[in-house]
């Protein structure tokens, strides 16, 4: 039906896409819902009646009462990751060790198409399919504003999208780097997934511990993630030239390897 990889896997990961991506829109609004109730004076009073440590989970009271500073705190900074980190290990991780344990790849590379070519489009309909879902949070702030009856910029919101959608196209290209290295896709997804929780919580600590600091900002994506705002200052060039680097530099490691190894068979 189809003569190219990328539009194949785009067909096939259709339902998927839907799913997650009414998902994610459904996160959005849900919070924005929730916008006015950080406005009231009582919310600061409770506030201050929370231990320190649990004060920086629900985030800075003088942010929260404005509407950038609210979606990035309640919407970019945990709930639209958590979501779209989990779909995009399972997509990526699914792209090739998927589809290698279910004996679909050996057969798609039985015919007269080269490992290299199979190795590009499936990772560009993995972007591809990602953005759409990191894109479909765009949708569901829009509506959460209209029914708040507050507006913010497009163009942050734009790019405060571009910013989580790098975050889980790293962590989705680790999982795909594991499952061209390996083939096994439950390794694969299970190691990054450990990987994207270690580092969460390393980031989260360094406030409170600060000689983590270091460590934290040469192992762990989610320090250039977000930091500052994006929602409120636009993304920073330094943090998504990085994270573009370490992207590239597993998609490098992961084709020389692909492209040598004997795949796994049914």
């Amino acid at each position: 039906m189809f003569r190219s990889v990328f539009f194949k896997t785009l067909y096939e990961k259709r339902a998927q896409t839907l799913f997650w991506s009414f998902g994610v829109i459904a996160m959005s609004v849900l919070m924005m819902s929730f916008y006015h109730s950080f406005q009231g004076g009582g919310f600061d009073e409770a506030l201050k009646s929370l231990p320190k440590s649990f004060q920086g989970l629900v985030g800075d009271s003088a942010s929260l009462k404005t509407v950038p500073g609210y979606v990035s705190q309640q919407v970019f900074a945990l709930r639209i990751p958590l979501l779209t980190l989990i779909m995009g290990i399972m997509l990526f991780t699914g792209l090739l060790a998927g589809d290698e344990g279910n004996g679909t790849l050996q057969t798609l590379l039985a015919q007269p198409i080269s490992r290299s070519r199979v190795f590009i489009e499936k990772f560009l309909a993995g972007l591809v399919i990602s953005l759409v879902i990191c894109g479909a949070t765009i949708i569901g702030v829009e509506i959460g504003l209209l029914m708040v009856h507050e507006h913010m910029s497009l163009l942050r919101l734009v790019q405060a999208v571009t910013g989580v959608w790098l975050l889980t196209v790293l962590f989705g290209t680790i999982g795909f780097t594991l499952g061209a290295v390996t083939g096994k896709r439950g390794l694969a997804g299970g190691v990054t997934g450990v990987v994207a929780f270690s580092t969460y919580l390393l980031t989260s600590f360094v406030p409170n511990v600060s000689g983590l600091a270091s460590v934290e900002k040469f192992v762990s994506p989610f320090h250039y993630y977000n930091k500052p705002s994006i929602s409120v200052y636009g993304l920073n060039g330094e943090n998504v030239l990085i994270m573009l680097g370490v992207i590239a530099v597993f998609l490098v490691i992961s084709i020389i390897i692909f492209r040598k190894r004997d795949i796994y068979q049914q």
